[in-house]
């Protein structure tokens, strides 16, 4: 059997720096597992996307993904549905499909799913235009919150969160958002999530009951002015898994959505700024593979 080749991507300014730390530990793994590795580090915006499109061209059997939510974004977007198995360390501040896939920030603890090329699959979304993501689309506030740290220069901590948040409110009384899936409508709606996890970021828990391999998005709108007192009851709600107990809130589940509003409403995508409404929306069943631990 010819020898697997890895192709680890890594953005070099991740997790302050640690994510170039990491990369000699990769000549270890490949040691303990006879699989041949390459090391490529991201230059640009857009560079990780570019890498990972020419991976399978090149003879290469999977990726590692050494950085944070947007690089990791990238090399998805590079990858494409049903691509080629994606190993993640996760250096960002949020992380949040990393900790869905339970992922490690130690390189020889994939020892064993690189042995036993252990590979599992779960779903994507994309969007009309193409872009894929693998966790979440938020419209309002959050996607102004994205706005605001999209203009900040250098690394983001998880401290620097809590002032944009409180300054974005002052941005996002936004009242006519209508989202529909294939079978269900919600309009004047003031924010939404699109989402394939059910984790959120941190200790917040948006879609408690989503399931990264249902072949369904689930969907939360929210019915209610975005002020101070709101957020705080939302935050509090969510970090108890019991969003769908606040008066304002409505789910539903489905495998295409598209969302529109009457008013300038920015977006995020897997936590990066990424434009504004309208979106549409589809889940992709089992397109993305990764090495399970």
């Amino acid at each position: 059997m010819p020898q697997r080749r890895l192709l680890v991507i890594a953005n070099p300014i991740s997790g302050r720096g640690n994510a170039r730390r990491l990369l000699p530990h990769f000549d270890k793994l490949a040691a303990a597992t006879d699989i041949s590795v390459e090391v490529r580090l991201t230059e640009r915006a857009g560079h990780g996307r570019e890498l990972a499109s020419q991976a399978a061209g090149q003879g290469f059997d999977a990726v590692a993904a050494v950085g944070g939510d947007g690089t990791i974004n990238e090399i998805i977007n590079g990858l494409g549905p049903h691509g080629l198995p994606l190993m993640l360390v996760p250096q960002g501040t949020g992380n949040v499909l990393g900790k869905e896939l339970r992922a490690s920030r130690k390189v020889m603890d994939y020892l064993s799913a690189v042995r036993e090329w252990r590979i599992g699959t779960r779903d994507l979304g994309r969007l009309s235009n193409g872009r894929l993501f693998s966790c979440f689309v938020g419209a309002g506030f959050d996607g102004q919150c994205t706005r605001a740290l999209a203009e900040r220069k250098g690394a983001i901590h998880m401290a620097q969160y809590v002032p944009i948040m409180w300054k974005a409110i002052k941005h996002s009384d936004f009242r006519t958002l209508k989202v529909t899936g294939a079978e269900h409508c919600e309009a004047q709606v003031s924010y939404t999530l699109v989402a394939i996890t059910p984790e959120y970021g941190g200790p917040m828990w948006l879609t408690a009951k989503a399931k990264p391999d249902d072949g369904r998005f689930d969907v939360l709108t929210v019915h209610q002015r975005i002020t101070p007192l709101s957020l705080i009851k939302l935050v509090s709600f969510a970090m108890l898994k019991r969003m769908g107990s606040a008066g304002s809130t409505r789910f539903f589940r489905t495998n295409k959505v598209k969302v529109e509003s009457e008013e300038e409403v920015p977006i995020q995508v897997d936590g990066d700024f990424a434009g504004f409404l309208p979106i549409e929306a589809e889940v992709l069943p089992g397109a993305l593979s990764y090495f399970k631990r």
